[in-house]
């Protein structure tokens, strides 16, 4: 181990890494094959398919199935190396390989299940999801029985029992066990946060931990020294987490295990500090969607005052005391020679600090800008929906999002085109005829029987159910960016063209409920002036009176 650097010791990360992807081998097993065992944290999903190997029947095909990344390779030889699983079970490790270099990944797989039958032992294989419905497109036909089970499996909800059985095939799909979950106590990913410690864990079986004291006593200096040490702090760690979290919540970003490690290579031994790395780097495809979360896109007063005081190099005599207490994590910032950048880089700590306590705190000054209020307001929620029984206490709170943030919001939006509504409360735009504009009163309220007895909450979101009076709405999906919306539309927001996939969503919502209200016996005309004039169908008779606006 001693001819071992921290910087070699992380090359296990990177997904250039021969140690990214886990093939069958015979070779001697060194020190760079300990330190990835080292990494090694046991998926849920694991934990089942063995549950359900122990019991599974001759003839059975149990298909593992998922993206390219997410550690199929890596459950699958485990599995083969286990020997209760090596007799009893047939491998095909990658359903993207073929047998021979003629022949197709489809063909491999129709002589796989031809050479299959029900006395054979239980069928154990890796696809990627693209590959199952290639197959089930292009297989033989003469596996019609497999395809079938295939497009059952594919067409079923995200919500279905796993795993999912059809005839005798099993599919254990990575996206019915998420990464991710919302959770009241702000802890968003088990997974990442028993990774994260099996990376920085502060004992002595740590052989990364070892590495890097050697390392640091040796060349404290060193970027990737710094960036490790900063890692090694949980509320660093809380941080990056729900970053991540956000980036499949707003980017639909799905992570993989292998996507999970280059990006952990990248904080460490990208070419600055961590705090200036998760924002840079356009080669790896977390950090392309996280650097949108950049804290120095915030551009508050507060925040834009000390960049133009720092890069000034006005006297502050608590900011040159925090710098100071930055020194022990190896951190450097020479405000006697102040770099372009050095003040956005600040911003980027003091935001990856936020939970920490540092020296003088000085960096907490600004944590009231960075906090991630609007998140855990959304997270709220979702358990609102998740855990609702008709609780009163319980339906009150629910009640208060429903009215004052989702139908509030979804009437602002509804009604931007009529500022003379903006005090109606049950009153929606139609449309505009001549300088003349049509609205209808419309009752919209929650369909509490609906949102006792749906399954609403769902590992990247929540469905919300309304009536329109007495009749009920389709159910909506509520994703973080509808959320946020809906909230920006309650704070006097214009929506624009980057809100493009949110405005979908409330476009079909808006559509559904004036198809309602064109149904209602009363709507209003406002003419532009000072008139308003309702329009009331009763019986075959339709009054007409006017009224001042």
């Amino acid at each position: 181990m001693s001819a071992i650097t921290l910087r070699k010791a992380l090359g296990v990360l990177a997904k250039s890494s021969s140690f990214s992807v886990t093939t069958v081998t015979h070779r001697q097993k060194d020190e760079f094959d300990q330190l990835k065992e080292q990494l090694f944290v046991k998926q849920e999903i694991e934990t089942e398919l063995q549950r359900y190997l122990d019991v599974a029947k001759p003839g059975e095909i149990i298909f593992l199935c998922g993206s390219s990344g997410d550690g199929k390779s890596e459950i699958l030889t485990r599995c083969q190396s286990e020997p209760r699983y090596q007799q009893r079970f047939s491998f095909h490790l990658d359903a993207t390989h073929s047998f021979a270099p003629q022949q197709s990944a489809i063909d491999a797989l129709n002589d796989l299940f031809t050479n299959h039958h029900q006395q054979s032992s239980p069928l154990l294989i890796g696809i990627n999801t693209g590959m199952l419905a290639n197959f089930a497109r292009e297989g033989a036909e003469c596996h019609h029985a497999i395809r079938s089970a295939i497009d059952s499996f594919l067409s079923a909800q995200q919500d279905a029992s796993r795993p999912y059985h059809n005839e005798n095939c099993s599919f254990f799909d990575f996206e019915h066990y998420p990464k991710f979950q919302f959770d009241e106590n702000k802890q968003y990913s088990s997974f990442i946060k028993n990774l994260l410690d099996n990376l920085t864990r502060d004992d002595d079986n740590n052989l990364f931990q070892f590495i890097f004291r050697r390392d640091e006593s040796v060349s404290p200096d060193l970027r990737e020294v710094a960036n490790f040490k900063l890692l090694c702090i949980p509320g660093v760690q809380n941080v990056l987490i729900t970053q991540l979290f956000k980036a499949r919540l707003i980017k639909d970003q799905f992570v993989t295990t292998r996507t999970l490690l280059d990006f952990l290579h990248h904080l460490l031994m990208g070419p600055g500090y961590l705090f200036d790395n998760l924002f840079s780097g356009a080669e790896n495809d977390l950090i392309k969607k996280v650097s949108d979360f950049d804290p120095a896109r915030l551009h508050t007063y507060e925040l834009d005052q000390f960049i133009l005081r720092y890069e000034l190099g006005l006297v502050d005599a608590d900011l040159d005391d925090f710098l100071t207490a930055l020194e022990p994590l190896h951190i450097k910032f020479d405000r006697q020679c102040v770099k372009p950048g050095d003040a956005t880089s600040l911003i980027r700590l003091f935001w990856l600090l936020q939970h920490e306590s540092l020296g003088n705190d000085y960096h907490q000054r600004f944590s009231a800008f960075f906090n991630e209020s609007l998140f855990e307001r959304y997270s709220e929620i979702w358990h609102l929906h998740r855990n609702y029984t008709a609780d009163p206490e319980q339906k009150r709170s629910l009640n208060r999002f429903y009215t004052f943030e989702l139908i509030a919001g979804i009437q602002r939006y509804a009604n931007r085109k009529a500022p003379e509504l903006s005090m109606q409360k049950e009153e929606f735009f139609l449309g505009e005829f001549g300088g003349v504009k049509i609205t209808a009163p419309v009752e919209v309220k929650p369909d509490w029987d609906a949102i006792r007895n749906k399954h609403t909450a769902h590992p990247t979101g929540f469905d919300v159910y309304l009536k329109v009076g007495k009749n009920p709405l389709p159910h909506v999906h509520i994703g973080l960016n509808l959320f946020e919306l809906l909230n920006k539309l309650n704070n006097g927001y214009r929506p624009n063209k980057y809100d493009k996939n949110a405005i979908v969503l409330l476009d079909e919502i808006v559509e559904l409920i004036a198809e309602q209200a064109k149904s209602n016996n009363e709507i209003k005309f406002y003419d532009g002036g000072q008139r308003v004039y309702r329009a009331k169908a009763d019986d075959d008779m339709i009054t007409i009176s006017g009224m001042e606006s």
